[in-house]
């Protein structure tokens, strides 16, 4: 029971870290087809085995995230009411963020967009 919660815990931490990054800044240019126009929510995550729900996230969290991919290129994220805004690029089935420099690369898989990052899996569903 204590190695889960160790497990829940550092799954949270790592969350939190990623999302810190998303809500340092904005970008600017960029565009991008077929996410445009759609909005996607924070709905779930895991890592090493532990899975943790969109409700013991936004409990975390202090809200809900969610991820608004605009037509020109831009994408607003959206973290317990704080909007940060930066710039998106989709190849396929692979979704670049750019918010303030940094990078991050997003997997589309009908309607689950995912995000990998130091072992930690983050999952958005459409609205």
């Amino acid at each position: 029971m204590r190695n889960m919660k160790t497990k829940f815990l550092s799954l949270v931490m790592a969350l939190a870290m990623v999302l810190s990054l998303a809500a340092c800044g904005g970008g600017s240019g960029g565009s991008g087809s077929g996410l445009a126009g759609s909005t996607w929510v924070l709905s779930g995550g895991s890592q090493e085995g532990v899975t943790v729900n969109q409700d013991a996230l936004e409990s975390v969290l202090g809200g809900s995230m969610t991820c608004t991919f605009e037509e020109d290129g831009t994408v607003v994220v959206e973290l317990a009411g704080v909007s940060v805004e930066g710039t998106w690029t989709q190849d396929g089935n692979t979704v670049e963020l750019d918010i303030q420099g940094e990078i991050d690369t997003m997997t589309l898989d009908g309607d689950t967009l995912s995000m990998e990052e130091s072992g930690v899996l983050m999952e958005f569903t459409r609205q």
